[in-house]
């Protein structure tokens, strides 16, 4: 199997309590990994008022293959991720959510799967955090599907080819972002694969993606991304 190299993005929003157990991880996991020959991990700190940013600098300072990117104030996941993607310098990019519910040992599913596709997609065996969030969590593929009309259920988490980013350019801030990225790409015609995990209950503190207004942003963020077209 050829080595390839990979951006880890974890993009940050108060997440001080976490990234202290999640950085070690992905850091061991990704620098014992026989089929990396390269890696990084790129933070996104969307404009935290914890200290993210600080956990973050801790974290095996003059080590270049840990990097931080730092928004002034909070934009939400589709801006961090466009920072994030943006700032990345390897071959293939992923994304880790700071929350632990995705650890990266999860991330040996997908790599078998690549250099062979552009993209490889996860979706959710079903969640593991809760009947609250496996509710939520349908409510949003099936009104997605509706208004896209295409299926809609992929994750946040996939590994997908950096030179895919030169023509996929994603709009969304919020975390329709992680939707729109895999809709532009396929239609584009990237060769893909598709696998399936179960995420863990979050670590501490609260889920950013609860609440009416935050639930009526992502309807219309789904609702733009219709009008604009993802062909």
């Amino acid at each position: 199997m050829r080595q390839i190299s990979l951006s880890i993005v974890i993009m940050a929003y108060n997440e001080a309590e976490n990234l202290p157990k999640l950085l070690p991880l992905v850091y061991a996991w990704a620098d014992r990994h026989s089929r990396l020959s390269d890696f990084e991990i790129i933070v996104v700190d969307d404009g935290s008022s914890d200290a993210t940013a600080e956990v973050v600098g801790s974290f095996r300072p003059g080590d270049g293959r840990v990097v931080l990117k730092q928004h002034q104030k909070n934009r939400g996941m589709g801006a961090a991720i466009r920072t994030g993607y943006g700032a990345a310098r390897c071959e293939y990019v992923t994304q880790l959510p700071a929350d632990l519910q995705v650890l990266p040992e999860t991330l040996d599913l997908f790599l078998p799967h690549v250099p062979e596709h552009d993209l490889v997609l996860s979706v959710y065996e079903r969640r593991g955090d809760g009947l609250k969030r496996e509710v939520l969590s349908l409510g949003y593929h099936g009104l997605a599907r509706l208004i896209m009309g295409r299926r809609c259920d992929y994750t946040g988490t996939m590994v997908l080819r950096r030179s895919l980013l030169e023509s996929v350019a994603i709009r969304s801030d919020s975390f329709v972002a992680n939707l729109e990225f895999p809709l532009k790409a396929l239609a584009r015609g990237a060769t893909h694969a598709v696998v399936e995990f179960r995420p863990l209950p979050r670590a501490s503190g609260e889920s950013k993606v609860l609440g009416g207004r935050r639930i009526a942003w992502v309807a219309m963020e789904l609702l733009r991304l219709r009008l604009r077209g993802v062909d």
